[in-house]
């Protein structure tokens, strides 16, 4: 797990492609969720991203990369995990008299 400041990080794209592809639309989706739940992600520079990408962590051709925490990671998979259970409300019929 990558390190900045000693503390954990998780990578985004690949949490995504790990956990959440099969939860949410995109990878786009994920940004959205982060802003609403108020989760700044750290953003790699591109020494990182070099790094990330010859560990594997992150696909060739990816220029950017995010950083969440594990906790943050915690949050945003709720998030996904939650927001698919959809509840289904019986429509009403109005019955309007001619």
């Amino acid at each position: 797990m990558p390190q900045v400041d000693g503390r954990e990080l998780i990578c985004l794209p690949q949490a995504f492609e790990l956990f959440l592809k099969h939860l949410v639309g995109g990878l786009h989706t994920v940004y959205t969720k982060l802003k609403r739940l108020d989760i700044t992600p750290v953003v790699c520079n591109v020494e990182q991203v070099r790094i990330l990408r010859g560990l594997g962590a992150i696909q060739p051709g990816v220029n950017r990369c995010k950083l969440i925490s594990p906790r943050e990671f915690d949050v945003l998979y709720d998030d996904c995990t939650n927001s698919r259970s959809v509840c289904h409300r019986r429509r009403r019929t109005i019955n309007v008299a001619a």
